[in-house]
């Protein structure tokens, strides 16, 4: 299963979060948008005014179980039931969680509310996000970000999921620099 979920979304760094989900994700964007000032001017061209802003966003859409769907997981009363996933990542290795549903839900309400939570949503394989000397790039990425939105809907037919949709406005991804 590790192979197979590579959108890890935690509320702290890897080795410190307190926890630590693996999302079963069907889509990730991630947008950058521009906001120039556009001048409209009588009888001569507009004037664009920029100032070089920009607002990285990130949505992730996929399923998510209506319960825990590891019944031999025995961990803490808060993980108990659900699947583990171990990732690793720069030599450190951690334990994140497959969520059900209402667990997921809660802690976005949490993390919505609260605005010292350090969230972090990791893509991919971030281990080099870009070349180096000694290392060619793995293509993913730590973005630090809040949640902006998020929501949960039903398929008649197939209760026993949830499809989810979370919003997230974001910084640059780690180690970009201006």
């Amino acid at each position: 299963m590790a192979d197979e979920l590579s959108v890890f979304l935690r509320d702290n760094t890897h080795a410190s979060a307190s926890v630590r989900l693996a999302l079963k994700a069907d889509q990730l964007a991630l947008s950058f948008s521009r906001t120039p000032i556009h001048i409209a001017l009588p009888r001569s061209n507009p004037e664009i005014f920029d100032l070089g802003t920009t607002r990285p966003a990130i949505t992730i859409s996929g399923l998510v179980d209506n319960i825990g769907l590891d019944t031999t997981n025995t961990d803490s009363t808060t993980f108990k039931g659900m699947q583990k996933v171990s990732h690793t990542i720069s030599g450190s290795t951690q334990t994140y969680y497959v969520p059900y549903k209402n667990y997921l839900e809660n802690k976005l309400i949490t993390w919505v509310t609260s605005d010292s939570t350090d969230l972090q949503l990791e893509i991919g394989d971030a281990t080099t996000p870009e070349n180096t000397s000694g290392a060619l790039a793995t293509g993913g990425g730590v973005y630090r970000g809040a949640v902006q939105q998020f929501q949960f809907s039903q398929t008649p037919g197939l209760e026993d999921r949830w499809a989810f949709s979370i919003s997230f406005v974001a910084k640059f991804r780690e180690g970009v620099s201006f």
